[in-house]
């Protein structure tokens, strides 16, 4: 019977002046399938008149205040699964087969312009969301589906890098073009990108010639909305444990316009043992009322793109 949609905002409302209510059927309201939040972004959300093939985005809430966002056992540390080491010159040669948590040759819907790009690289497994009914109108992000995280360089040999200046040109979990700078790095050593990626598109490089240089993913990890606080507004789980510190964490950085090395704009967390595939990083978050009246506080600022 496809979607009934209106402007809202709803109010449910009592029969009578509190304490006394008149209406001897007041209870909770239910929810057939339960109830999310709707995605605000031109390409993701409802539009009054639009194709039912058009899909309407969103988040599960879970009691209505807490959203759980991710749920997956992120693929181990690797240091060589977007291109292995190599010696020459710009743009790098990523890798060709899939393996160690990166799936080759997948293609992603852009958020901002609707496009579809192809040929890119998919940070353990390709984002996707959930489709309910026959019509698949609505989606919903999938949680297991959410996980992007950083870039790392390494110098594989005593050789270094370190006047190197490299890009990482991809997209973060919603199909959002991001690009972000990172230095290279000295001799046997590792410099860590800030930013949390889903797809890698590419990695160029000026500053000269690189001797060993490795392309790999870290266990720094972005989260789907933004996080301006942890512990009460952004709850964690890491290996069955919940976090009850902030060691590692990072909250939305809101510098506007972002740039190629400012940090994550949803903010991330940086996991204090290793991934290895087994362990499980779950998130779930309250969006205070501020942030909910926005896409900015929902999402963070604009990615920041060079352009591709």
């Amino acid at each position: 019977m496809g979607i009934t949609a209106a402007s809202g905002p709803y109010v449910s409302y009592g029969a009578g002046t509190a304490p006394t209510d008149y209406n001897s059927g007041a209870a909770p309201s239910l929810f057939f399938q339960g109830q999310g939040l709707l995605d605000p972004r031109p390409v993701a959300t409802y539009q009054p008149g639009q194709a039912v093939s058009s899909p309407v985005c969103g988040w599960l809430s879970a009691g209505g205040a807490m959203f759980p966002v991710l749920d997956y056992a992120p693929s181990a540390l690797a240091t060589t699964n977007i291109a292995a080491a190599f010696t020459g010159s710009s743009p790098v040669t990523l890798v060709s087969s899939s393996g160690a948590g990166i799936t080759v040759g997948q293609s992603v819907v852009r958020m901002d312009n609707n496009a579809t790009d192809t040929g890119l690289l998919a940070i353990d497994g390709a984002g996707g969301r959930v489709s309910y009914g026959q019509d698949a109108t609505i989606q919903l992000w999938d949680p297991a589906k959410a996980g992007g995280r950083n870039v790392r360089l390494t110098s594989t040999t005593a050789t270094t890098n370190a006047g190197l200046t490299c890009v990482v040109n991809g997209y973060d979990i919603y199909g959002q073009p991001v690009s972000e700078q990172i230095a290279g790095p000295g001799g046997s050593a590792t410099t860590s990108g800030k930013k949390a990626f889903k797809y890698v598109k590419s990695v160029t490089f000026t500053g000269g010639s690189a001797t060993s240089l490795a392309v790999g993913t870290g266990d720094v990890y972005g989260f789907p909305l933004r996080s301006d606080a942890l512990l009460f507004y952004t709850q964690l789980w890491w290996n069955g444990a919940l976090i009850t510190a902030t060691t590692g964490y990072l909250a939305a950085d809101t510098t506007s316009p972002a740039t190629a090395t400012t940090g994550d704009i949803r903010g991330t967390y940086a996991t204090q043992s290793a991934s290895d595939g087994t362990k499980r990083l779950q998130i779930q978050m309250v969006i205070t009322p501020t942030n909910m009246s926005t896409q900015t506080g929902l999402l963070g600022v604009t990615q920041f793109t060079s352009g591709f």
